[in-house]
């Protein structure tokens, strides 16, 4: 079963929405999903379902909706004792964990367009105010005053990750609403300014923080806080701290790409669709193989700067019979290129590292002349938005996900 709580509160079970037809069955439901596996306090919940005027035995009304809670939800169990009621089972399957869990995973993503999808594929769990349909203001607003406070935290981020991959002059109209609707928010009143400022419109930047100062000390009696105050102050010196900096952009080690391949444009064109299979959850691993001499580097190298731009976080290339095939060199070798200054000295903690180094970035690795599958293991990626080319002698055979292609002298045919 899979539970929403951010809009209308719905359960549903095999594709198909269960009725919950009385209010307060959904309101009793929506509480014990915000506190999974805990006790609820009776006295709380009828509260909460009553919070004007409760039934002539409102403990048994309680007994009731909870006992027609217990007929629908097959998979989680509704409990009920001396502490109040709880509900168990439903870990993982509620769109406020889920929505919890994307923000979390995208403050930590370094790639900013990464962290924008993230931000976005969150915000899109949210189909209107939680329990909607089913609480007051006022009720919602004791259980709900952290969530939405944690919605609005995400939207303000998604929109500085917006700025910051320089589409300020695409959220002006969408800036423009949501200061409108919530016009004490200075986070929003913040990246609004610095959109406007970044279009050319310093003047109009400054005039939503007048209107900004306006609101708080009308609604709240309060002043901004001293973050919006010194985005003012730089817009009026116009400090080029304000300027949008170019993204950063990763390694390019990829050689030149300069020997005549003659034979190879279908070949290519099918390789590229192979490591155009995006979303997978794991990282895209191309093996090139065949004997001495038949023009695998030179077509992995083709092939890579092909793709170089779906993969703006770098590109790395490695000659491992040039360092002897020593994987804690190789690692050491890819650390430093992708900015890692102090490493650990172990195999395994190299490795480790790599990994998390290489989480949340596009980033493509060309590993050429490996000897098997062993030597590369140690220098593999774990996260999906990287990808690998390999050339081998023979198959890499063992390693997991992994595309083989047999790579073979080009016949000439001469009259």
């Amino acid at each position: 079963m899979e539970y929403r709580l951010l809009g209308p509160v719905e359960v549903w079970a095999d594709g198909r929405k269960v009725e919950l037809k009385r209010r307060q069955e959904r309101l009793l439901l929506a509480v014990l999903l915000l506190e999974p596996g805990k006790a609820v306090p009776t006295e709380r919940l009828i509260g909460l379902l009553w919070p004007e005027e409760q039934p002539g035995n409102p403990k048994r009304a309680l007994q009731v909706y909870a006992s027609r809670l217990r007929a629908v939800l097959t998979d989680a169990q509704l409990l009920a004792g001396a502490r109040g009621y709880a509900l168990e089972g439903t870990a993982g399957r509620t769109d406020v964990e889920k929505f919890t869990a994307l923000v979390q995973q995208a403050q930590v993503l370094p790639n900013l367009e990464r962290r924008r999808e993230v931000l976005v594929e969150a915000l899109a769990l949210w189909r209107g105010p939680a329990l909607a349909d089913v609480a007051s203001e006022d009720v919602r607003q004791r259980l709900c005053a952290a969530l939405d406070e944690s919605r609005w935290a995400a939207q303000e981020q998604r929109l500085r990750t917006e700025l910051a991959l320089g589409r300020h002059q695409e959220l002006l109209p969408e800036l423009a609403e949501l200061t409108g609707a919530e016009p004490t928010r200075e986070g929003l009143a913040a990246a609004r300014m610095l959109a406007l400022y970044r279009s050319g419109r310093q003047a109009d930047a400054l005039a939503v923080y007048a209107e900004l100062v306006r609101h708080l000390r009308e609604e709240l009696d309060v002043e901004p806080g001293r973050e919006v105050r010194d985005l003012q102050v730089a817009m009026l010196r116009q400090d080029r701290s304000l300027n949008l900096t170019p993204p950063e952009t990763g390694p390019r080690e990829l050689p030149g790409d300069e020997v005549l391949l003659i034979g190879r444009d279908e070949l290519l064109a099918e390789l590229s669709e192979v490591l155009a299979r995006k979303g997978n959850g794991v990282p895209d691993v191309l093996c090139l193989y065949g004997d001495a001499g038949v023009g695998k580097s030179a077509l992995a190298v083709r092939l890579a700067h092909r793709l170089a731009e779906e993969y703006p976080d770098g590109q790395l290339h490695v000659r491992l019979r040039e360092m002897n095939g020593d994987a804690s060199t190789v690692l050491a070798r890819l650390l430093r290129s992708l900015g890692v200054k102090t490493f650990p000295d172990s195999l395994e903690e190299r490795s480790s590292l790599l990994r998390s180094t290489l989480a949340g970035r596009a980033v493509l690795l060309v590993f050429d002349d490996v000897r098997n599958a062993g030597q590369l293991r140690p220098l593999m990626p774990a996260e999906g938005r990287c990808a690998v080319i390999a050339t081998s002698r023979d198959p890499l055979l063992g390693l997991e996900d992994a595309i083989h292609r047999e790579i073979r002298r080009v016949e000439s045919h001469s009259e």
